[in-house]
């Protein structure tokens, strides 16, 4: 009975030494981090960042060797771009009035065009009370032209007695009837053409057909992707 008692002792120690050195080593590591897990991304101990191919592939970093040269100093500031005053403009109503299409139609937001292009047709607007007053000396003005032309026919068919200063007086007079007229039909039916200061891309446009717009209102913007400025 002693031989199997002694082996059974020798069995239970060796089982048991493994566990006490075990036991003794985590005790002895409990102050070192554990170890990395290699397929996580995890801060370590001393603030850097472990992160591993997988993660860096997924979020699209690449990596580089460093090597020591000469750069310029950079500062980062908070800035806006815009346009260079050079290469770019602004189309504004000169007065209250109505914008209508040309033939082609408005032009759209992104689309390109050339100095001097027309963009749209400008109608002014007036008051009630002041397009009567303008429509009224516009009939006075056609009745006094239709007088004069009258008056310098009846001169010319006397040529030969009248004398030639009174002719041309009445032809002075006829001209500048008809120069007023002009004047006055093309501010109560006449249009501005819109046209763009600059060659380049439309920035902004703030009209639609037939919309009506005050003096000074901005209608169209007009940029160079290729010429900017940077306000910082």
């Amino acid at each position: 009975m002693k031989a199997p008692m002694c082996c059974l002792a020798l069995v239970l120690a060796a089982a048991l030494r493994p566990a006490a050195q075990a036991h003794e080593d985590h005790a002895g590591q409990s102050d070192t981090p554990a170890l990395l897990s290699s397929s996580t991304p995890q801060r370590l101990p001393d603030g850097a960042v472990f992160l591993p191919k997988a993660a860096q592939r997924q979020l699209g970093l690449r990596t580089l060797p460093v090597r020591s040269e000469a750069l310029p100093r950079s500062v980062e500031l908070q800035g806006t771009v815009v346009m260079d005053p050079n290469a770019g403009g602004r189309v504004q109503a000169t007065q209250a009035g109505r914008v209508l299409p040309v033939a082609g139609g408005l032009p759209g937001l992104g689309q390109r065009v050339r100095k001097g292009q027309l963009l749209a047709q400008f109608e002014p607007t007036a008051a009630a009370l002041e397009r009567a007053a303008q429509a009224a000396q516009e009939a006075e003005l056609r009745a006094a032209t239709e007088l004069a032309h009258k008056r310098l026919a009846r001169l010319q068919e006397l040529v030969d007695t009248v004398p030639r200063r009174d002719i041309e007086a009445a032809q002075s007079e006829l001209q500048s009837l008809q120069a007023r007229l002009r004047l006055i039909a093309a501010g109560l039916h006449g249009r501005d053409s819109l046209l763009a200061p600059a060659s380049g891309v439309l920035a902004a446009t703030h009209v639609v057909a037939g919309q009506v717009v005050e003096a000074r209102e901005l209608l169209f913007e007009i940029v160079d992707p290729a010429q900017l400025r940077i306000e910082a």
